[in-house]
């Protein structure tokens, strides 16, 4: 996974004519399967094509002192009490500001990667549930906007917030760029199994967690995760960083480069081992301790 070099690398979904094409259950992983031999820089790119049209008029409408759900299509800005994503659904109108916490239900999708002016703040706990899918913040060089007129590298950039804590259980599909996390991360489980599979929720890409260019003020925690790849590139964690059993059929995957870790950064039991891989990122720096296979991946 050339994260760095490659920047415009595999659309993760293709969503065509608005959200009809994801308006279906997302399947039950069903665990670990034979490694994918391909690449993901070799596997299918598909584009991500939203018409903005057809998205209004749907999803949650903002009902303060209420909680909220969407359903299915665009999420109106403006202030919500809570918000729960049952279908597929979209940041992409205006900001939109939660004060407590935005649960993803299981085989639900929550798209907060638009640029020029869409945003989504929590004031309390982001919450992916099982099969879930979270994209939440784009940037130029390392994750184009969905509706980036420039694909290959991009122009536009979107940011998240959350004030309390990330966390996702069993996910199927997590991809994080240029947010701030108040408080913890978590990311335990999920993946939809170690392959480089089409996925049919994700349009035919496989299934992959990424976090990038975050600010976290806790820690963070990435274990058993299993899928095609697994990134953690230049976030700033102003706790600890626990990295364990995680396995990607992607040869390249368990890629940890340029973090600053103000607590230890451990790294154990992953397949395979953490590494820098072929990112060319720079080694992490860790103002505690770097152990297990991060004690390999730190500047001297």
């Amino acid at each position: 996974m050339k994260s760095f070099r490659h920047p415009a690398r595999w659309r993760p979904f293709a969503l065509v004519a608005g959200l009809a094409a994801l308006a279906v259950a997302i399947p039950v992983a069903s665990g670990a399967s034979t490694p994918g031999k391909l690449r993901p820089s070799a596997l299918h790119q598909a584009k991500l094509v939203i018409r903005p049209s057809a998205l209004k008029g749907h999803g949650a409408k903002p009902t303060p002192g209420h909680g909220s759900t969407c359903a299915e299509g665009s999420i109106a800005p403006g202030t919500y009490s809570s918000l729960t994503i049952t279908g597929f659904c979209t940041v992409d109108q205006g900001v939109v500001i939660v004060k407590h916490n935005v649960t993803v239900a299981p085989n639900a999708g929550l798209f907060a990667a638009f640029g020029g002016g869409p945003e989504l703040v929590v004031g309390g706990n982001l919450k992916v549930q099982t099969n879930g899918v979270l994209v939440l913040g784009c940037e130029p060089g390392a994750f184009a906007c969905f509706n980036d007129p420039d694909q290959e590298v991009g122009t536009l950039s979107s940011k998240g917030t959350v004030f309390g804590n990330l966390d996702a259980h069993d996910a199927l599909t997590v991809l994080v760029h240029g947010s701030t996390v108040g408080h913890n991360l978590t990311l335990h489980g999920g993946g939809g199994g170690v392959n480089c599979d089409s996925q049919d929720a994700l349009q035919g890409a496989p299934a992959y967690a990424t976090f990038e260019d975050l600010s976290v003020g806790g820690n963070v925690s990435i274990s058993h995760w299993q899928s095609c790849w697994l990134g953690l590139f230049r976030n700033t964690v102003g706790g600890n960083v626990h990295f364990h059993d995680n396995v990607t059929a992607d040869p390249d995957g368990n890629e940890i480069q340029t973090n600053i870790v103000k607590g230890n950064l451990d790294c154990r039991g992953d397949n395979p081992v953490a590494q820098q891989g072929d990112s060319e990122g720079n080694p992490n720096i860790v103002l505690g301790h770097a152990t297990g296979e991060c004690a390999a991946l730190v500047g001297h």
